[in-house]
C-alpha cells in the first residue's frame, strides 16, 4: 500500500512536469509563430513598397519618355517648317528673277530706280533723260551769272511740268549725290532779273547736294520705266 502511494506520487509529479513542459512548448511555438509572421509581414511591407517604388519609377520614367518624345516631335516639326518657310522665301524672291533684265543697260535700270524713288510724280507717260556736262549753267537763262555744275550730271524728268524733275551724279557704289535744281525757273513779273539772286540760288544749290542710297525695285516694276524712257 506504501509502495502504491509512492508510484502514484511520482506519476502524478511526472505528469505535473510534462504538462509544465508541453505548456512552455507550445508558448515557445506560438512566440516563433508570431515572430515569423511578423518576419513575413515585414518582408511583404518592404516587398510592396519595393514594388510602389519600382511602379512609381517606371511610371515616371514612362512619363518621361512620353514628354521627351513629344519634345522630340515638336522640335521634328519645328526643323520640318523650317525648310518650308526658307522655301517659301525663295519662291517668293525668285518669282521677281523669272523677270529678265540682262537685255536692259545698267543705267536705264539706274534711271528706273532713282526715278521711281525720288521723282515727284511716279506715274509718269515718259521719263526724258537729259545728260549735262560738266561746266554746264544750272540756269541756262542766264549763263552770265548761273552757277556751273562741277561734274557730268543726268537730268530725269516727265513730259508736264508738275511731274517735277531728279537731277543728279552717280558715285557708283549704289548712292548719287542730289542737285536740287528745279523743273522750272521762276522769272519775276515784267521780265526783271535779280542775278546776284540768281547767282547765290544756284551756288547755293551746288554747294548743298543731298546724297541718297538708292533702294532696290523689283524687275517688273523697272521695265514698266525703262519702257517709258525718251533720251534727249
Amino acid at each position: 500500500m506504501g509502495k502504491f502511494k509512492v508510484l502514484l506520487y511520482f506519476t502524478s509529479l511526472l505528469l505535473i512536469a510534462l504538462i509544465f513542459t508541453g505548456c512552455q512548448d507550445s508558448e515557445s511555438e506560438e512566440a516563433d509563430t508570431e515572430q515569423d509572421d511578423s518576419v513575413i509581414n515585414s518582408e511583404t511591407d518592404e516587398n510592396s513598397s519595393d514594388t510602389e517604388e519600382d511602379e512609381s519609377e517606371s511610371t515616371a520614367d514612362t512619363t518621361d519618355s512620353k514628354e521627351s518624345d513629344s519634345s522630340n516631335h515638336s522640335s521634328n516639326e519645328l526643323e520640318n517648317d523650317e525648310p518650308n518657310t526658307a522655301s517659301s522665301q525663295t519662291e517668293d524672291g525668285s518669282s521677281d528673277e523669272d523677270v529678265d533684265l540682262s537685255q536692259y543697260s545698267s543705267e536705264k535700270i539706274e534711271y528706273a530706280r532713282i526715278w521711281h524713288q525720288l521723282g515727284p510724280n511716279p506715274e509718269i507717260d515718259k521719263l526724258y533723260v537729259i545728260k549735262k556736262s560738266a561746266g554746264t549753267p544750272l540756269n541756262p537763262k542766264h549763263e552770265d551769272v548761273s552757277a556751273t555744275y562741277p561734274e557730268d550730271v543726268i537730268m530725269l524728268k516727265g513730259t508736264r511740268v508738275v511731274d517735277g524733275a531728279v537731277t543728279y551724279s552717280g558715285n557708283g557704289d549704289g548712292t548719287i549725290d542730289r542737285y536740287k535744281v528745279p523743273v522750272r525757273w521762276n522769272e519775276r513779273l515784267g521780265g526783271e532779273v535779280d542775278k546776284e539772286e540768281i547767282k547765290n540760288t544756284t551756288e547755293r544749290i551746288v554747294n548743298d547736294t543731298e546724297k541718297v542710297e538708292i533702294e532696290a525695285l523689283s524687275n517688273e516694276k523697272i521695265i514698266e520705266y525703262i519702257e517709258k524712257i525718251e533720251m534727249d
